[in-house]
């Protein structure tokens, strides 16, 4: 059995590294031009956005011994098959002082964003896609440890003109390194993890060197001013408008079905309070010894339920005039049982909104796990919402 697998993997092996010299060769002989050493044209925006979230965790305002690498992927497109159009630099995760350990996490978080740029990329009528990768070497220079040779083999293996763009602070003054940056790709990815690498792919920009490197240290020097205010404002989403307002507007006035399953203990808050958890429709069926239904919710349900039968049966009589006044009285009723969550819901989404005017400036500074807590909020909020936006044109009663 051993065996057998040792030759299926090898075989793999062999595949693969065809497709890859298939892939690469098709592009030589078609379009006279090999995808190794094509040109890459980056965007302002895309420098902005790698510069401003690596100077956070790497400058000369920081001791050395708290430099940290971090990792980001590219959009953008490829030319007329000659040269890599770089338009935007998401910043995903910020890892250890010389590597970048990539959880289980941040491939979900990636695989999303894939789907993001594609749908709108559809919708815009363009072709971006992920065009390779970023990360940061402060004071490391523009070499490939193992790790970013590995990372390199996945997205080169994918697409041959995938470009790993590697910044290094320290060189960001450097006469050799435009700007700080350097384009790097594997000269021979078919030989795996003994491949080889060129880090002087040519590099264009969208301005001049004195342009780019003025306008983004405005950007940094905003950046150092703001972002603890901006981070303490993102705690405070979490913290207290999710965990604690959220929640105690569930407990008071709970509008959610909640899934009765065993506790699970995790430091994973998503994880946690996974979507799945909730149910949004409405079935005076379910069965509740799966479902934890709040008390409240339950009230209103039947008081609907029980409404909306007497304004049927009147209707059905043609009796107007007492169907108007009933129609009224019940209206009244529910809106006075909603009016409590509907001025809680307000007054979280008052504050919500005057942290996120705050946030807003720096949130393409922001990394997968900061944007995740927002996101985290507006998911729990707008849950609750849509259930509230029901009830509330329900009682309208326009049967």
């Amino acid at each position: 059995m051993k065996l057998q697998k040792e030759k299926e993997d090898n075989l793999l092996s062999d595949t693969n590294e065809m497709i890859e010299i298939s892939k690469r060769e098709s592009y030589i002989q078609e379009y006279g031009i090999d995808p190794t050493f094509t040109p890459v044209y980056m965007s302002y925006n895309a420098y902005k956005r790698i510069v401003g979230y690596a100077m956070r965790y790497g400058s000369n305002d920081l001791p050395q011994k708290a430099w940290r690498e971090v990792y980001g992927i590219l959009i953008g497109s490829i030319k007329e098959n000659k040269e890599v159009i770089v338009k935007d630099a998401i910043p995903v995760m910020v890892g250890d002082r010389a590597y970048v350990e990539y959880k289980s996490k941040h491939y979900v978080d990636t695989a999303q964003f894939n789907t993001a740029i594609y749908e709108r990329a559809i919708q815009d009528n363009k072709e971006d896609f992920f065009v390779g990768w970023w990360h940061t070497h402060p004071g490391i220079g523009f070499i490939f440890s193992p790790r970013d040779i590995e990372t390199q083999l996945f997205y080169q293996g994918v697409n041959p003109f995938a470009i790993a763009l590697v910044f290094d602070h320290c060189q960001k003054e450097s006469k050799s390194y435009y700007l700080g940056v350097a384009g790097i790709r594997l000269k021979n990815p078919d030989r795996g993890m003994f491949a080889t690498y060129s880090n002087s792919i040519e590099l264009k920009f969208e301005h001049t060197k004195e342009k780019m490197v003025k306008n983004v240290d405005k950007v940094v020097k905003e950046i150092n001013k703001n972002m603890k205010d901006v981070l303490s404002e993102i705690k405070y989403i979490d913290d207290i408008l999710r965990k604690r307002y959220l929640a105690q507007l569930q407990r008071n006035f709970g509008l959610i079905m909640v899934l009765k399953k065993d506790i699970k203990i995790t430091d994973d808050e998503i994880e946690a309070e996974s979507e799945d958890s909730f149910l949004y429709e409405w079935d005076p069926d379910i069965d509740k010894k799966i479902y934890r239904i709040p008390k409240f919710r339950d009230k209103i349900e039947k008081e609907l339920k029980k409404y909306e039968a007497n304004l049927s049966e009147l209707n059905g009589e043609k009796n107007d005039h007492e169907f108007k006044k009933k129609k009224e009285k019940y209206k009244k009723k529910l809106n006075e049982m909603l009016a409590k969550p509907n001025e809680w819901y307000t007054k979280i989404m008052n504050d919500f909104t005057k942290r996120i005017e705050k946030i807003s400036p720096f949130f393409d500074y922001l990394d997968t796990d900061e944007r995740k807590m927002i996101e985290h909020f507006e998911e729990r909020i707008s849950e609750y919402s849509k259930v509230l936006d029901d009830l509330r044109s329900r009682s309208e009663f326009n049967l």
